[in-house]
C-alpha cells in the first residue's frame, strides 16, 4: 500500500494542517476561523496548554468537517505526567534543541515518552475528538526512541494515520538556519516512514512548509513547489492571530493572512490538487 491515495474524486490531495491548535486563545481563534473559511482542512491539538480545552470544544463540535488529530508535545509547556527525563525541575519539558540532544543520547526514559504520549492522546479522544492523525510538535515524534513509540500508540488508539516529514528539497528561499532544521527533520523522517508503514500507518507522500512557499515571491514558482507526481501532500502551516510583539507572532499572522485571502486554494487548484483532509488518506 502506498503512503497517501488521492480518493475517489479525483485529483491530488492536499491537505492544508495548521499546528498549534490549543496553543493560546489568539492562536486557536485564528485556525478556527480558517477552517470555518474552507481554506484549512486540518489541525492538530495541543493537550496541554492553556487553551486546549477551549480547542477540544471547537473539535468536538465541528466533528469531521475537518481532521482533527494530537500534537503531540515533548517540549514546551508542562508535563501531563511524571516524567522525569523529559522535564526541567519545574516540572515543564526541555526546549527542543535541548530535547533533541538529549533523545539522540538517549537520555530520554522511553516509559516517560510512552506514558506522557499516551496521556496526551487520552486527553483528546476522552473530549469526544475522532483523532484522524498525529503529528509532533517541532516534528519530534519523529526523534530516535520517540518514533516508534508513536506508532505503537497509534494503533492503540485506533488511530491510522501520521506526519512524516518527507519534503522535497530545502528551499533557497528558506534562511540558513531554517534550511538546516529542515534537512535534520528530513532525515529522521527518512528512518521514521518504514518504522510507521510496518505498523500500517498511513501519511502523505509528501510535505510541505507553508512559509517556503510563501517565501517564493512569483506565483509560478509557488505553482511548481505544489506540483508533483505525489497523489497526496501535506502542507503543514501555523497561523493565528498574534499573541506577541514577537518575530514568531507576526509569522503566524502573516500565514493567516495568506490562508484568508484563499491565495492557496487557488494555487493548489492550479497545480492540479484538491483540498482534503487526513481522513481521506
Amino acid at each position: 500500500m502506498v503512503s497517501g491515495a488521492a480518493g475517489a474524486t479525483g485529483g491530488r490531495a492536499v491537505i492544508v494542517n495548521a499546528d498549534d491548535f490549543g496553543e493560546s486563545a489568539e492562536i486557536t481563534r485564528g485556525i478556527v476561523e480558517c477552517i470555518d473559511a474552507g481554506v484549512l482542512t486540518s489541525t492538530t491539538i495541543l493537550a496541554n496548554m492553556p487553551a486546549t480545552g477551549e480547542a477540544l470544544r471547537l473539535a468536538a463540535e465541528r466533528g469531521r468537517g475537518a481532521s482533527f488529530g494530537v500534537h503531540l508535545n515533548l517540549c514546551e509547556g508542562p508535563s501531563l505526567t511524571a516524567a522525569p527525563s523529559l522535564v526541567d525541575g519545574s516540572r515543564r519539558f526541555h526546549r527542543k534543541r535541548v530535547q533533541a540532544l538529549r533523545a539522540f543520547a538517549r537520555r530520554l526514559d522511553p516509559a516517560d515518552v510512552e506514558r506522557e504520549l499516551r496521556a496526551q492522546i487520552a486527553r483528546v479522544a476522552d473530549a469526544g475528538v475522532a483523532i484522524s492523525h498525529l503529528d509532533g510538535h517541532k516534528h519530534l515524534h519523529q526523534l530516535p526512541g520517540v518514533g516508534p513509540i508513536v506508532a505503537r500508540l497509534a494503533g492503540e488508539f485506533g488511530i491510522e494515520r501520521v506526519r512524516c516529514t518527507l519534503e522535497r528539497g530545502l528551499g533557497a528561499a528558506a534562511p540558513v538556519a531554517s534550511a538546516a532544521s529542515r534537512f535534520v527533520r528530513i532525515g529522521l523522517a527518512r528512518v521514521f516512514a518504514p518504522v510507521a508503514r510496518a505498523r500500517g500507518l498511513r501519511f502523505p507522500e509528501r510535505t510541505l512548509d507553508l512559509a517556503q512557499l510563501m517565501g517564493l515571491a512569483e506565483e509560478g514558482a509557488q505553482r511548481a513547489l505544489l506540483a508533483g507526481p505525489e497523489r497526496s501532500l501535506e502542507i503543514f502551516c501555523h497561523p493565528g492571530h498574534a499573541t506577541s510583539a514577537s518575530p514568531r507572532s507576526a509569522g503566524r499572522e502573516r500565514e493567516l493572512r495568506y490562508l484568508r485571502t484563499g491565495a492557496l486554494t487557488q494555487r493548489v487548484r492550479d497545480a492540479g490538487g484538491r483540498l482534503a483532509t487526513f481522513w481521506e488518506l
